[in-house]
């Protein structure tokens, strides 16, 4: 039996989508909550369901190709052991000096650029004799007498990876590897990356910091992505490949070994996505609103744009990625009211366990998803099997609409709008500092809330078209199917979730299909275009 489907599945923060895509262009796909910590069991689960939900069998599957989030995550929370870091001597305090960076020009306290405490405590910084210098040549060899020191103190400590970055390695590695060589003698489970691997260029903040966060990573990463990789192998499945966040796709083992590059790796998955599909010319900004973000980026004339200089929560990261905006606003955005009296959304969010209380799996705090509830903007029974509890999210709205001294129904309005404002900001400064103007652009909505808000915040900053293409809220998924190395991807326009819709028609109106909704509001009208991509447009 030929090998006819290809199986992609997108690990977010509360959903996990899967996709299959037949050779002929056919597309089956469906969302996973993701429930608790768990890593690779809800993946599999996940594959289960989309397997046994369109009759394929192990033989049937040419390639399976996985992304996610966890280690973008895993960077955002900071809540893993700290790493141990082995320098060049005299070098021991780089990482943590940083480079200054002040966001407000009159802020007088500047804080902290590196979170030293959750990444490498200064007990764990070490530094080791020899030197390298910067035509690659040895001027001093390396000091090795002062291994079994560093490995016992790193064994004592518990610590479960170690980076090593030394003086111009990335002109000549052969320290680093000497040094890696014999700290795995003595502790040959431990951990340990690179500096002339991760990052193989000058200037030695970003190249240290960015290895020591690969090493931060890698614990987590490697032993979920081993168990995931097993767990396929026993269903007969083809070995599993990962999504970069450059583009692409590498066997697992690669980025076990490596994970920094896994990092923003589902949104751009979306973004190949959008570009293999998207019919439209001229500039297009596409927000792609989960569960737990908002990510806004940019495509010139079908093509991404790309960055060395990614950004965490502050720290910065140098691997090659797609120049994507992120705003902690999402479907599970816990709502909170300032001393002030502003509404606050984010960065903290439900997921999908416990979830907005409108999922009734004993969340009981609001979220923007309540709102939507409580505003009859989501269909009664969401993708996944949920069922939405209104109750429970007027319930859960009720603390926010006392302190705002409204009605329930009057705050859930005040919290999508703030949602919206929010994301219009993000959007248009992530535009402007482009050189590109939003009414210049179309908006490509994408993710589970994405044609939820995208005419509201295409109002806010000045669009006047959003497009929502077939498959938009399994967009990541899918797009790591539509890689370079892929070749041309035809996707079949029967399998539209806006097949039951009228063709044509004016807000305010919710457009409930298949794995998303959309809402357009008043002074705005929908089609349907012969590729079955929904079109929203603003009225003259």
């Amino acid at each position: 039996m030929s090998a006819s489907w290809s199986l992609a599945v997108d690990m977010g923060g509360t959903f996990i989508d899967a996709v299959a895509l037949r050779s002929d262009g056919h597309v089956a796909s469906l969302k996973h909550p993701r429930a608790g910590r768990r890593l690779a069991e809800p993946v599999v689960e996940a594959l289960d369901r989309l397997c046994a939900q369109a009759g394929i069998g192990a033989d049937d599957v040419g390639r399976v190709v996985h992304g996610s989030t966890v280690v973008t995550n895993l960077l955002l929370e900071l809540n893993e052991p700290p790493v141990a870091l082995v320098l060049t001597r005299g070098m021991r305090d780089v990482p943590v000096l940083a480079r200054q960076d002040r966001k407000e020009l009159y802020e007088p306290v500047i804080m902290p650029a590196v979170p030293e405490a959750k990444l490498f405590p200064e007990p764990l910084r070490f530094e080791i004799g020899g030197r390298i210098d910067a035509e690659g040549r040895e001027v001093e060899p390396l000091d090795l007498s002062a291994v079994d020191a560093i490995a016992d103190a790193v064994s004592d400590a518990g610590v479960r990876a170690l980076a090593v970055g030394l003086l111009f390695s990335h002109r000549n590695p052969t320290h680093e590897r000497a040094l890696r060589a014999a700290l795995h003698a003595r502790l040959p489970s431990l951990h340990i990356s690179l500096s002339s691997e991760v990052d193989p260029q000058p200037r030695e903040f970003e190249r240290w910091l960015t290895t020591a966060l690969d090493a931060y990573a890698k614990p987590l990463a490697a032993n979920y992505l081993h168990a995931l990789a097993d767990a396929l192998k026993i269903r007969g499945l083809p070995p599993l490949r990962l999504m970069r966040s450059a583009g692409g796709t590498e066997p697992w083992h690669d980025l076990a070994a490596q994970p920094i590059g896994l990092a923003m790796s589902g949104p751009c998955a979306a973004l190949q996505g959008v570009a293999a599909g998207l019919a439209a010319s001229g500039p297009a900004i596409v927000l792609d609103i989960g569960g737990t973000s908002a990510d806004i980026s940019i495509l010139l004339d079908g093509r991404p744009t790309f960055t060395d200089a990614l950004e965490c929560d502050g720290l910065p990261i140098r691997q090659r990625c797609a120049d994507i905006a992120s705003i902690g606003i999402g479907g599970g955005s816990v709502v909170s009211v300032l001393p002030g009296g502003a509404l606050r959304l984010g960065p903290r969010s439900q997921g999908a366990w416990p979830g907005p209380a409108a999922f009734g799996l004993g969340g009981g705090l609001p979220t923007l998803s309540d709102a939507l509830c409580v505003l009859d903007r989501l269909p009664p029974r969401l993708a996944g099997g949920i069922v939405l509890d209104r109750a429970a999210a007027e319930a859960a709205l009720g603390g926010v609409a006392g302190a705002l001294g409204l009605s329930v129904l009057r705050t859930a309005e005040a919290v999508v709008s703030a949602a919206a404002a929010g994301m219009a900001e993000a959007l248009k400064t992530h535009a402007f500092q482009r050189n590109l103007d939003p009414a210049d652009a179309v908006l490509v909505a994408i993710g589970g809330g994405g044609a939820q808000h995208a005419a509201e915040i295409a109002e806010l900053a000045g669009i006047r078209r959003v497009l929502v293409m077939p498959n938009a809220s399994v967009m990541s998924a899918l797009g790591m199917l539509c890689g370079p190395e892929e070749g041309d991807v035809g996707l079949t326009a029967s399998n539209s979730p806006w097949a039951s819709l009228p063709p044509e028609g004016a807000g305010p109106h919710s457009l409930f299909a298949p794995m998303t909704t959309a809402f357009v509001p008043a002074g705005w009208s929908w089609r349907l275009t012969p590729d079955q991509t929904l079109a929203l447009e603003a009225k003259a």
